[in-house]
């Protein structure tokens, strides 16, 4: 439930001699601190920790008892919090502008998560060494022993937060809040050029095990897991990335806040299918009969758990929880979204002159571009934006393979549309006017710092990649007109399309691999006419391809990538190639990288609809192949289209 619902309460109301423990938790901040878009240079209402800390000031003042933690993912992610990259004078001077930020909300604990990697080892330690507040990590290691018991975490494993609490009645009692951090392990793979050698992970719940019962015999009577990991399916297999369900099982944690899949619980339209697993209940909050909350990401949402505890001769005991959300914004009439809750002007304060430095650097020009690129239909056909990161990317391939072992054979380029809605919502769309270009274009252009990679691929395993790609549709089911595009269960992020291949998806056939990535076996496929200059794909052919760190050490879970190191491990920035490459001029050149896909063509009387930003509308005569038309506006702010009919 979010802030607005009739039935939404402040707080259980403990009985007298009862004590109540409100915890508040966030996750993913990505750096997004003030209610502003820096890629697009426009006040965004929707996000940042400034909007949420005045949730945060609300949400303590009406608890006798609070604790203030977060999720991880905080430090990656918005212009603000890169302005070292940016020529600015460096956030790290004095502390960090997201440290800052959390120092003054007042943060009790919090955790790191795979992103807060992203500009390596040292930027995190220095950065986190100016917080006034704990941050644990139990599974991110600088040496992994035989077991837990021999590991030497990189950060605290686990924090002990002693306070007193006071209950209604005015009586003051002593309690010891255990809280224990822990994060995707696959992030030594996500981040393995900056990581290797220097940081290795254990598995969640195999850490979780060792750990929690040391917090116990610490002295910790209640033990919070801040889980930078999802909710995931509920079964508990080594090596999970979204383990927050098994976690929650274990005996001795109390409560779960999780994250990383930036999604929402507890809340009815959680995304996840009834029935998947009875532990999850996703309208209580809870798992395995235990609370639990996600609070989507960019500060959109404030988590609270509230605990009714009693205090018996054995110690504290949980007795009563809710579980709730609270919302920075919400959709309005006309597309808009409106904001909730004021900015915190001790934040806005805090921020002001990085604020105006992070201004000045971003609308720095770079270069120009003589049409406009933008995302709104990247997912249904080749669209300007995502041929320029194609170029940029065989740009720099052409350059590091010169010379080298690989440099004879066959060059593609695979890229995704990054911002393409979704959990990001209706503003989450590259859209760029065509004329100059800025340097908050290149972040609107690539969303993510990933560093530029190659892999060795044959022919077979780049039809399978796009096969997985081909996972983001629905099956289509002939004659019918009112069925969803996408599968909301595969990000956008997860959608390659492959420069210097052409290929058709066919909607009506089974999928190969499910949204997930596992396989699935019998399944036909979608991908027809594949092609390589002209000539069907020889499956024997091996190719070099352009890619990013993420995708060529195995993230998204795409069939033959990440079992080996990449044929070519850049340390290059892919958004400083892709400056480099506008720079020079490759934005004003033809789109000669374009990938030559389509989708086929749907049959009579069959149509689907998918969900776009509202300024699609001035670009649907863009469209060639697939034809939309819009329907009018959707939940969230989305405008809806159909495809087909």
């Amino acid at each position: 439930m979010e802030q607005g619902d009739e039935d939404r309460i402040a707080r259980p109301e403990a009985p007298a001699g009862r004590f109540h423990l409100r915890l508040m938790a966030t996750t993913d901040l990505h750096a997004r601190l003030l209610p502003y878009c820096y890629a697009q240079d426009r006040p965004l209402p929707s996000v940042g920790l400034a909007r949420t800390a005045t949730l945060i000031r609300t949400a303590r003042a009406e608890a006798e008892n609070a604790l203030l933690l977060d999720n991880g993912d905080f430090l990656e992610g918005d212009l603000l919090g890169e302005r070292q990259r940016l020529g600015g004078r460096g956030p790290l001077a004095a502390c960090h502008p997201v440290i800052a930020a959390m120092n003054l909300a007042g943060y009790d604990a919090a955790t790191i998560g795979n992103h807060d990697f992203s500009f390596g080892v040292e930027f995190l330690a220095r950065a986190i060494g100016g917080a006034s507040f704990p941050v644990v990590s139990a599974n991110a290691l600088r040496h992994r022993g035989a077991d837990p018991h021999g590991d030497h975490p990189f950060l605290p494993p686990v924090a002990l937060l002693r306070r007193r609490l006071v209950n209604r009645a005015g009586q003051e009692a002593a309690i010891a809040v255990g809280v224990i951090g822990l994060l995707p392990p696959q992030v030594e793979q996500w981040e393995r050029r900056a990581l290797a050698g220097r940081i290795v992970t254990r598995d969640i719940l195999e850490t979780a095990c060792h750990w929690v019962p040391r917090l116990r015999e610490m002295g910790a009577d209640l033990v919070v897991a801040l889980c930078h990991s999802g909710i995931g399916d509920g079964a508990a297999r080594p090596g999970l990335e979204n383990a927050a369900v098994p976690l929650a099982a274990l005996p001795g944690i109390d409560a779960v806040i999780a994250g990383h899949t930036h999604g929402l619980f507890p809340s009815p339209d959680a995304g996840i299918p009834p029935g998947l697993d009875p532990a999850i209940d996703p309208v209580r909050g809870s798992l395995h009969g235990k609370p639990a909350v996600m609070a989507g990401h960019w500060g959109s949402h404030l988590g609270l758990i509230d605990l009714t505890l009693d205090r018996a001769a054995d110690g504290w005991r949980v007795t009563g929880f809710a579980t709730s959300l609270r919302a920075i914004a919400a959709p309005a009439a006309g597309y808009r979204i409106r904001a909730l809750v004021a900015t915190d002007p001790g934040l806005r304060s805090l921020l002001r002159q990085s604020h105006r430095d992070t201004l000045r650097a971003i609308r720095r020009p770079v270069g120009h571009s003589p049409r406009p690129l933008h995302s709104y239909f990247a997912r249904i056909e080749p669209s300007a934006a995502l041929s320029l990161i194609h170029a940029a990317q065989l740009s720099w391939l052409d350059r590091a393979a010169q010379g080298g072992p690989h440099a004879h054979l066959p060059r593609v380029s695979a890229a995704s549309p990054v911002k393409s809605g979704g959990r990001g919502g209706p503003a989450f769309f590259t859209d760029i006017p065509a004329g100059e270009l800025a340097l908050r274009h290149i972040s609107d252009l690539y969303a993510f710092p990933n560093t530029a990679c190659a892999v060795l691929a044959t022919g077979a395993t780049l039809r399978n990649w796009l096969e997985r790609s081909a996972a983001q549709f629905a099956r289509l089911t002939a004659g019918v007109t009112d069925q969803p595009l996408f599968d909301p269960a595969m990000p956008a992020y997860n959608f390659d399309t492959i420069a210097g291949l052409s290929y058709a998806i066919d909607l009506m056939a089974a999928p190969r691999f499910a949204a997930d990535g596992q396989p699935l076996p019998g399944a036909e496929g979608r991908i027809r006419d594949l092609a390589f200059d002209g000539a069907p794909l020889d499956d024997a052919t091996t190719f070099l391809v352009a890619t990013n760190n993420y995708r060529a050490t195995g993230g998204g879970g795409f069939p033959g990538l990440g079992s080996g190191a990449p044929a070519i491990d850049s340390a290059a920035c892919l958004r400083d190639i892709l400056h480099a490459h506008i720079a020079a001029g490759g934005a004003a050149g033809p789109a000669a990288a374009a990938p030559s896909w389509r989708l086929l063509p749907l049959p009579p009387g069959t149509a689907a609809w998918f969900d776009t930003g509202p300024a699609a509308t001035a670009h649907l005569h863009e469209l060639t192949e697939t034809p939309a038309r819009p329907l009018g506006s959707a939940a969230e702010g989305f405008l809806r289209c159909r495809i087909g009919g």
